[in-house]
């Protein structure tokens, strides 16, 4: 299978969505205050943000390392970077099932087989719900209790992912789930297979490890966002608490299972962001500006790496 006819024609659908979701956001803020923090925007900045922002996906890396060595899959790091990267490609799908085209990428390049990488790419999604309902329950603390409701659905999708990941039944019925997302359902059958090899590859070292690690890819992550936010002269918001609220944000996105979270990621961030005094008008702009720098840089990111992967591919040394 060819990486171009895994990115369809519903990838084109999905942007002229975005760009729809963004207008509508865009149009009931107030522009004056959005172009007046936009035209303050300290540019100086914005190389010390992206960098923040990349530094924070090279911690992914090292888990998604870590898991092709738990599966003996061994890739020349050059190969293997670009192969990670290019997953990005895809981030603005429901619960990131387009980063399944690293699977493609991995047997074309490398000649791994789909059912080897599947369970791989399965376990990163089952670390970024560990890992980022863990990193929202302890930030909670510092929202105070009045937000422990929030720690419902947050103890919900813990208890939830681990059903669906170590039950057979479970499996069974989050196979049913991702069948109805027609990217995936070219890889339903290599997924059914990918059961038994994650419940033996999952011992309590690498869920610590790998929970760790995505622990400490949000921190960093939020540490970009803080910048981001100061950039704009937003500078009463305290990190703990966005430490808590954005992740709270992406948890109910993906709960939500639209593409990337779209709309639900902005629109929870920018509710709890009128929690620290900011008007919903500038908040719902703010959230949109925050998503350019944490999944739309992800995303072209993701396409420079999978067009320096036929680069290489072509290279005579490989």
């Amino acid at each position: 299978m060819k990486y171009s006819e895994f990115l369809g024609k519903r990838y084109l659908i999905i942007i002229l969505g975005s760009i729809a979701v963004y207008s509508i956001f865009l149009f009931f803020s107030d522009f004056n205050n959005v172009y007046d923090r936009l035209q303050n925007f300290q540019i100086t900045t914005l190389p010390i943000i992206l960098l923040v922002i990349f530094s924070s996906w090279l911690i992914l890396f090292v888990r998604w390392t870590v898991l092709l060595k738990k599966h003996k899959i061994l890739v020349p790091l050059k190969i293997n970077l670009l192969v990670f990267f290019a997953g990005f490609t895809l981030s603005i799908s429901p619960v990131k099932s387009g980063e399944l085209i690293k699977s493609i990428l991995l047997k074309n390049k490398c000649g791994v087989a789909i059912t080897k990488s599947i369970p791989i790419i399965l376990l990163e999604r089952f670390y970024d719900v560990l890992g980022t309902a863990a990193i929202a329950a302890i930030g909670i603390i510092f929202l105070g209790l009045e937000f422990g409701i929030i720690l419902i659905p947050i103890l919900l999708a813990i208890v939830g992912i681990f059903y669906l990941f170590y039950s057979k039944r479970g499996f069974g019925i989050a196979l049913k789930i991702l069948n109805r997302i027609k990217p995936l359902q070219k890889f339903s059958e290599n997924i059914e297979e990918s059961h038994k090899i994650i419940r033996h590859s999952s011992d309590a070292k690498t869920i610590c490890s790998c929970s760790g690690l995505t622990i400490t890819f949000r921190i960093i992550e939020c540490v970009g966002i803080f910048l981001v936010l100061g950039a704009l002269g937003i500078h009463f918001v305290g990190f703990f608490n966005l430490l808590s609220m954005y992740p709270i944000s992406v948890i109910l996105g993906a709960i939500s299972m639209s593409p990337g979270g779209l709309g639900v990621t902005e629109g929870s961030f920018a509710g709890l962001l009128t929690l620290e005094g900011l008007d919903l008008q500038t908040a719902l702009a703010i959230a949109v500006i925050v998503r350019f720098f944490t999944l739309w840089f992800a995303i072209l990111v993701g396409f420079i790496s999978l067009k320096l992967i036929d680069v290489v591919r072509k290279s005579p040394e490989n």
